[in-house]
């Protein structure tokens, strides 16, 4: 019966655990790499790290809290194991049984030696290592001076010896063929007797018990919660509740009963923790808020069913109107409820297109935009705007907003007041500090003069191929957009749209474009499906978003949707669209079909930024849809030649009998053949007629 052998010294199983290790630690490690030199290489914006003190305290890397994520610390694991299986690997090399033969080791010399200086060097070794000649110390015998000089001679002669030297090159020492053994790359250790407890006790831990356990955790987790990330009770409150006609308080207050701010061990305290702080917080809100309409005043406390929806709802509340508290854990959780509400009115954003809900639509992309900047959503929206500058606080903007007609317009209006005015309204270098300091106000104007606001350069209809678009047809609404900074452009804009812009043309008809030959590469992705080529157009990194309230980091996205005021209806639906920049014009197009009857639509294109308010833009579009029969009597034109009569297709065509396309050069010749045919028949037949005279 044949035994298994197995790797003794250790060296071949480390090596496949080592290989194993590098498959995944490079493509994992490049990849970390380069999208860490992609965020510090960002483009003409980018603003990461501007957060408010509370924001940084609570990111700053300390030993009790390292802010390492899972991913880097597996690629430090991992390349630490790395260091440790070669050293491994470098010792059971040193101290193995079976060591690679090497003779240029064992005379002890350079690889790159001549043969001459490998014959002058043997003599020098020949004479020292002699057992005639050595003087044998302690622990060594003549047997093992002899054996040594033999090693010393086939290492000579492999190098040196014709036929010695293609033994070595061809078994890799000079005896020739030497005794081979396969074997089992597991260490002995592991199928050692009074291992196999231990072993199969790992076997079962990994596999009996951490892999079933890994596959529940995944399948009940994915099961209990939607493609968003919200659970599956959470959606269905918002299922239940979500109207066409939700006003945002009510909005808020869904949000505050959602069960991801559920805490069982708060309802059954009854009191939450740092009490005191809460109550001082909830105190200074409910003052604030008694300067507003009733239907954002807090409910009374005896109103809640539970402790988790009063902390949530107060916590909400002061986020968007930015206080904080003296308890740093309490201001920690103010943010990351912003963060979390954030990924919930996705949800309802969700529910929200599902039903095709315009207006609701709209207001819920108002309310993350609130969320991202930490904004307060009962004051009105020039007010919103201008609270996106640093150092405005709510009172600053009020009387901005009150003391000019141009506050009134937001950042554009801002940007646009007369210097001795803004100066005037925010009291800049005012005694006692009341006012707005010189550096903060110049901070002030540096963000507004970097404002991203969005520009709709162009819109229109087109099917790619066509002049009209017809009932039923696949349409492309092509959209064309920028960004405007106000320091390189400070014209004021309607909408986001420039007096001078194509999109400001009015065109009474449509704003159908027929499908023309200028954009074959527009044809090619269509009809293939690929719009990725074309949605690059244009295409201009941009950085992480302003956002000092907010607690991740955060870069800017624009929705690009299609909707009907009329019918308050979304016609199509929301895609998202980045790397926006002044410098370049991005086109992306959206692909719809056509309605089936035939007539005259009037709908509104909109580009609203999920970051920032007031960076968005919206137009009045027209779509004439015709009958096919338009079409009709038309000459249909074929955008594919024909082939070349001497390559494979055209070959091709020929077997076939279709047309194909003869080469210049052909056509001339066959033109210089016929007339040289026709003068040998004029010349015959004036030779026949001088026979028959």
């Amino acid at each position: 019966m044949s035994e298994y052998k197995y790797d003794e010294e250790g060296g071949q199983f480390y090596t496949f655990v080592l290989t194993f290790l590098l498959l995944i630690l490079v493509p994992l490690t490049y990849t970390t790499v380069l999208s860490s030199k992609r965020d510090r290489n960002q483009s003409w914006f980018d603003v990461k790290g501007q957060k408010v003190k509370a924001i940084k305290n609570l990111r700053k890397r300390s030993l009790t809290n390292p802010q390492v994520s899972a991913r880097v610390l597996f690629i430090l694991v991992g390349w630490s194991a790395v260091a440790y299986l070669s050293q491994k690997i470098a010792n059971a090399a040193t101290n193995s049984t079976h060591p690679v033969y090497d003779p240029f080791t064992i005379l002890g010399i350079k690889t790159s030696a001549t043969e001459k200086e490998i014959k002058k060097h043997y003599k020098k070794l020949s004479v020292k290592f002699h057992p005639d000649k050595i003087e044998l110390v302690a622990n060594q015998t003549k047997e093992w001076a002899e054996s040594q000089f033999i090693e010393l001679t086939k290492a000579y002669k492999s190098l040196t010896d014709e036929t010695i030297r293609k033994n070595f090159e061809l078994y890799g020492h000079p005896d020739g063929r030497q005794e081979m053994s396969m074997g089992i790359a597991l260490p002995t250790w592991i199928i050692e007797g009074q291992n196999n407890v231990w072993v199969l006790g790992v076997y079962g831990i990994l596999f009996g018990l951490g892999l079933p356990y890994l596959v529940a955790k995944w399948w009940y987790g994915s099961r209990s919660r939607t493609k968003d990330g919200i659970i599956n009770g959470t959606a269905q409150s918002f299922f239940k509740n979500l109207r066409e006609d939700t006003p945002v308080g009510r909005l808020v207050a869904m949000i505050a009963i959602a069960e991801e701010f559920d805490a069982p061990a708060y309802d059954k305290r009854g009191k939450l923790p740092y009490e005191e702080d809460f109550v001082a917080l909830r105190g200074e809100l409910s003052a604030l808020l008694a300067e507003y309409d009733p239907r954002w005043w807090l409910i009374d406390d005896g109103d809640f069913k539970s402790q988790s929806i009063r902390r949530s709802l107060t916590l909400l509340y002061a986020y968007f109107l930015r206080l904080e508290s003296k308890n740093k854990k309490l201001n920690t959780e103010i943010y990351r409820i912003g963060l979390k509400a954030t990924q919930l009115l996705n949800g309802t954003l969700s529910i929200s297109l599902a039903h095709n809900w315009l207006n609701e639509t709209l207001e819920i992309m108002h309310t993350v935009q609130c969320l991202v900047q930490a904004v307060p959503l009962i004051e009105p929206r020039p007010v919103q705007e201008l609270m996106q500058l640093p150092h405005l606080t709510i009172a600053r903007a009020q009387a901005l907003v009150s003391g000019s007609k141009l506050g009134g317009l937001g950042i554009q209006g801002f940007w646009n007041m007369p210097d001795e005015q803004r100066r005037k309204i925010l009291a800049v270098g005012g005694a006692g500090g009341a006012g707005v300091g010189g550096k903060e106000y110049e901070e002030m104007v540096k963000v507004a003069g970097e404002w991203p606001r969005v520009e709709l350069v162009d819109a229109y209809f087109k099917v790619v191929g066509e002049r009209l678009v017809t009932t039923g047809a696949i349409v492309q609404f092509v959209i064309k957009v920028c960004l405007s900074p106000l320091r390189t452009n400070r014209k004021m804009m309607t909408n986001g749209v420039s007096p001078d812009s194509a999109a400001a043309s009015l065109n009474s008809d449509s704003d159908v474009r027929p499908g023309t030959e200028d954009d074959d590469d527009t044809k090619l992705d269509a009809l293939i499906g690929r719009n990725e080529d074309k949605a690059k157009d244009g295409k201009q990194a941009i950085g992480y978003a302003r956002a000092p309230y907010f607690l991740d980091e955060r870069k800017p996205h624009w929705w690009v949707f299609l909707g009907d005021h009329k019918l308050d209806r979304v016609i199509v639906h929301p895609t998202r669209l980045t790397d926006i920049g002044p410098d370049r014009v991005r086109t992306y197009s959206i692909q719809f079909q056509a309605p089936p009857q035939a007539a005259l639509y009037t709908f509104q294109a909109f580009v609203v930024s999920d970051s920032y308010l007031g960076s968005e833009a919206s137009k009045p579009v027209k779509l004439r849809v015709d009958d096919p029969s338009a079409l009709d009597g038309e000459d249909v034109e074929d955008d594919i030649s024909d082939p070349d009569e001497d390559t494979l297709a055209g070959q091709m065509a020929a077997m076939r009998g279709e047309r194909v396309k003869r080469r210049a050069e052909d056509d001339e010749d066959d033109d210089d053949s016929s007339a040289t045919d026709d003068d040998v028949l004029e010349e015959e037949s004036e030779d026949s007629s001088d026979e028959s005279d």
